[in-house]
């Protein structure tokens, strides 16, 4: 039996919630399987997964208020259900409320039928009194009242407001829970920014130049998912967002050095090197995970690169000796907690801690430290995360000058935004400012004498 979109919303969210899966993968592997790339269904199925996951905390506030018992201990399938119901109610119109009560109650019955009396009496109690249900005051309670309102969790929300103050941790959650730009990287081997402008604009896009990156495009409208193109397939592009893309105008290397990206992954920032490079010079990228390297592998042959080496290694056991002073350039993008990438992964709120952030910081410090050593005497060692939270940032960064007298801090160079740089050299974008992910990065270098 064919089961409708919103029921398979519901099925994704479980997933989600059920395991450490992201929703992007998901929600592609639905459409594709479905036949829905392109369509109204499939934009409808990936509006509402989305659209729960960035507004769970603000939808559970109400319906803890409507259910009569522990909403904490309702079943999760159900959960997800109402919350898509109610997801729907108050924050799109796509279907009359009588349609998204009776969706839910069918969704409800063949998931858990014993539970779908439950469901409609909830969801129509949000319509006879929802309007009345209240949130935490702002006045009294600011930090409850920006969690529950802006659907962020509270440890959260209270660190933004001792690091950027009450009113730009509200502009900064209410961004998170903003769509996000589609943007692309141009592939500068095989087009121009402004040759790919035309052909996108020709083909039914609506493209627009970023403000930071030379090499990006922003889709505001699109005719059809940029993956399933001749364009994509071709490999004149690649969807990086575009603070990512900055990560490696930070580097600014010539054909004639070696870089090395210690925590490569699928290799967003390794063949963006490789373009800058024009194909010229030398790249090793490493990662620990083998499928990650299958990834980098596969993209670099559609992007038509083949200067990058890859490696399988992981950095927080240790640097190889034959990597060890080898490289000029040496980028250390660290597995961090993703805090600056909320508006793209929203689940993610829902399922890092405070404890997990200090497991981040200290796999961090190790895989710093051992990516130092692969530095040449007098070159640069470069630091970046896709958080907003010092501990994973600056704290980082200033453990390491402490520990390493040889390494000084670095200005970045000025292919990048002064605006972007804070007071010590520290590159800085924010959604809420920037309109792009929140990064940062700072660059290290190496005394040439030590």
């Amino acid at each position: 039996m064919k089961i409708s979109v919103r029921h398979q919303a519901v099925d994704i969210l479980n997933k989600v919630g059920a395991s450490q899966a992201f929703a992007s993968p998901l929600i592609n592997d639905c459409l594709d399987t479905n036949a829905l790339s392109g369509t109204p269904d499939g934009r409808l199925l990936t509006h509402i997964v989305y659209g729960v996951l960035r507004f769970q905390g603000h939808l559970d506030w109400i319906l803890a208020k409507l259910y009569r018992g522990d909403f904490d201990k309702l079943n999760e399938g159900i959960k997800n259900v109402l919350r898509l119901g109610l997801y729907q109610l108050k924050f799109s119109d796509r279907l009359p409320a009588f349609a998204v009560v009776d969706e839910a109650v069918k969704i409800a019955k063949i998931i858990h039928p014993e539970k779908s009396a439950l469901v409609n009496a909830v969801l129509r109690n949000y319509l006879r009194r929802g309007q009345k249900i209240s949130f935490p005051s702002l006045k009294t309670n600011p930090a409850e009242y920006i969690a529950v309102f802006h659907s962020h969790p509270l440890w959260l929300v209270k660190k933004w407001i001792k690091i950027f103050g009450l009113e730009e941790t509200k502009s900064l959650c209410s961004a998170n829970n903003e769509l996000p730009p589609l943007t692309l990287r141009i592939n500068t081997l095989k087009t121009s920014r402004d040759e790919m402008k035309q052909k996108l604009a020709s083909a039914g896009f609506s493209p627009e130049l970023t403000k930071y990156s030379p090499d990006g495009i922003i889709l505001n409208t699109s005719a059809n998912p940029i993956q399933k193109t001749d364009f994509f397939d071709h490999g004149y592009l690649r969807i990086q967002d575009e603070a990512a893309q900055l990560i490696s105008y930070m580097i600014q290397p010539d054909s004639a050095e070696s870089i090395l990206d210690a925590c490569a992954g699928a290799g967003g920032k390794a063949t963006h090197l490789a373009a800058i490079l024009k194909n010229k010079g030398q790249i090793v990228a490493v990662d620990h995970n083998a499928d990650k390297i299958v990834e980098l592998k596969q993209e670099a042959m559609r992007l038509g690169i083949n200067i990058i080496e890859t490696r399988q290694d992981d950095l927080s056991v240790g640097l190889p000796d034959s990597l060890k002073e080898k490289f000029d350039h040496v980028l250390v993008d660290a597995p961090c907690s993703g805090i600056g990438t909320l508006r793209r992964n929203p689940e993610i709120k829902w399922r890092t801690t405070e404890k997990d952030l200090r497991n981040f910081a200290a796999a961090q410090k190790v895989i710093l430290q051992n990516a130092s050593t692969a530095v040449k005497k007098g070159s640069r060692l470069i630091y970046c995360t896709c958080s907003l939270l010092p501990a994973e940032n600056e704290n980082i960064i200033d453990a390491f000058l402490a520990l390493n007298k040889n390494f000084s801090l670095c200005q970045p160079p000025a292919t990048i935004d002064t605006k972007l740089l804070d007071s010590r050299g520290f590159f800085h974008t924010y959604p809420h400012k920037h309109n792009i992910d929140g990064f940062f990065g700072a660059i290290l270098k190496r005394i040439a004498s030590d």
